[in-house]
């Protein structure tokens, strides 16, 4: 929340129904001029929730902050108790890898960029957090299957559908798109939130028609 006290007592309000971990970006208003700026605004976030594991949300082409992530990383990781790693959601790579190594296995890296999720297990990634995954999980877990079985050309078959399928909904719409292909697969959990705006019926059909002639339907879907 753009509100530092809303985002507290969001947190607060998440640790009394028991969630297992909050999460924040840095303001995008304000946005933080300092590496000191990011974390001391993160750490007022997690004291509203103190035994709650907080992780940082890495994803500077939505927030404009664009700050170093290795460096903010080391930081909090020193001055946030409750600190359990990050989001990451970017095409930097290397910054991905320097916080993994600084990881040391005491902190999570999780990865979002669906385009790019055999990259990011290559680059040491265990869990992986993703917008195209609430409708299309199986095909990322072909993925990571065939990774872990050193199928590397059945894995990057895989992620070119991907790159395919997240090109679609971004044609389509982005968010607005992914809303009506969950409703398509039978996840319908209604429209988007304005400013953003449901699809006409005539771009949903478009869509669809997109998605069909990819396949999606049946590969994306399959298990």
């Amino acid at each position: 929340h753009e509100t530092l006290g809303a985002a507290q007592a969001l947190a607060e309000h998440a640790a009394g129904l028991g969630a297992a971990a909050i999460s924040a970006v840095p303001c995008t208003y304000f946005k933080p001029r300092s590496v000191q700026g990011v974390v001391a605004c993160c750490q007022e976030i997690a004291s509203a929730a103190p035994g709650v594991p907080f992780y940082y949300y890495h994803i500077p082409h939505m927030t404009g902050v664009a700050l170093s992530l290795p460096e903010i990383f080391q930081l909090a990781a020193k001055e946030m108790p409750t600190f359990a790693g990050m989001k990451f959601t970017d095409e930097q790579l290397p910054q991905y890898t320097a916080c993994h190594a600084m990881a040391e296995g005491r902190f999570d890296c999780l990865f979002g960029r669906d385009e790019m999720l055999l990259a990011g297990l290559a680059l040491g990634a265990t869990g992986a957090v993703g917008t195209t995954y609430n409708w299309a999980a199986p095909l990322y877990k072909r993925i990571w299957q065939a990774f872990d079985e050193a199928r590397l050309e059945d894995a990057r078959a895989e992620q070119a559908r991907a790159v395919c399928l997240v090109r679609t909904m971004r044609q389509f719409g982005g968010l607005s798109a992914s809303k009506a292909i969950m409703k398509m697969v039978g996840l319908d959990h209604g429209p988007v939130r304005l400013p953003l705006q449901a699809l006409t019926r005539d771009e949903e059909a478009g869509l669809q028609k997109a998605l069909d002639e990819l396949g999606f339907f049946e590969w994306g879907r399959r298990r």
